[in-house]
């Protein structure tokens, strides 16, 4: 009895290392990593929170090929997804905003600085990391096109240091 264990075991192992006879290939090239093209890319663009609430999702402003004022799009960012993005399942971890109105952009002097501060009416020293994240990249693109501005948050407790979109590299 033992013999045939034996036997059945080195039969199992010869199987085992003969593979199923697909044999080993290199690496095959197939070229640069495929690329979307965002409707809207170009426009102005509000960061909101996926779904899973794990990361930010670009969700395009269709403003008919004109420029937004960056303190619109605030007052937009602060209202929180609607439309389209929000029948997405985009949401936001902005607190919410009391008086929008109060919300402003600045641009730094001289204009070639490429630094935003956007006046917030609610405390910016707790917010998340999506949070921050959602008004940064909201306004960083917000300047002159082909402008990545780097964003100071000021809210009703502290100032942030300017900060650049993490999202962009």
């Amino acid at each position: 009895m033992r013999g045939g264990a034996a036997a059945a075991t080195l039969a199992g192992c010869a199987l085992l290392l003969a593979g199923c006879g697909i044999k080993p290939t290199g690496v095959i090239e197939s070229g640069h990593a495929a690329t979307v093209e965002v409707p809207g890319a170009g426009g102005p663009v509000l960061y909101f929170v996926s779904r899973e609430g794990d990361r930010l999702v670009p969700a395009p402003v269709f403003s008919d090929g004109y420029r937004m004022e960056a303190a619109s799009l605030l007052q937009m960012l602060l209202a929180g997804p609607a439309g389209r993005a929000r029948e997405a399942g985009l949401t936001t971890a902005l607190p919410p905003p009391g008086d929008a109105r109060q919300a402003s952009v600045a641009f730094a002097e001289p204009a070639d600085s490429e630094l935003v501060t956007a006046q917030l009416p609610f405390k910016v020293g707790d917010l998340s990391e999506l949070a921050r994240g959602q008004l940064v990249c909201t306004l960083a693109f917000a300047g002159a096109p082909g402008t990545l501005n780097r964003v100071t948050l000021r809210g009703t407790d502290t100032a942030l240091s300017p900060a650049e979109c993490e999202l962009v590299s």
